[in-house]
């Protein structure tokens, strides 16, 4: 589960493993509108990726990426988080 920030739309809190992490910054975020590698050679643009992903820190200090798939025929589209970025 995702909150958003209802002008901007970028996340400020989600729930991973029935634990809610506060973002405290967004670092970066950016767009991917590429194909995915399994794209048949013949490309359409209704066949690209739309995503909006963002790094973010929360407020224990983690970062965290994560990503908005808005090109699925689910209302809102679906959040996934993929990755923790270790501290050295």
């Amino acid at each position: 589960m995702v909150v958003r920030d209802e002008k901007t739309g970028q996340p400020t809190m989600f729930q991973w493993q029935n634990r809610k992490f506060v973002i405290r910054e967004i670092i970066a975020e950016w767009q991917d509108y590429g194909f995915s590698a399994g794209a048949p050679r013949k490309k359409d643009w209704r066949m690209r990726r739309h995503r909006n992903y963002y790094r973010v820190e929360t407020n224990d200090g983690d970062i965290y990426e994560l990503y908005h798939d808005r090109g699925l025929k689910i209302e809102g589209g679906k959040w996934v988080l993929l990755s923790q970025i270790l501290r050295d």
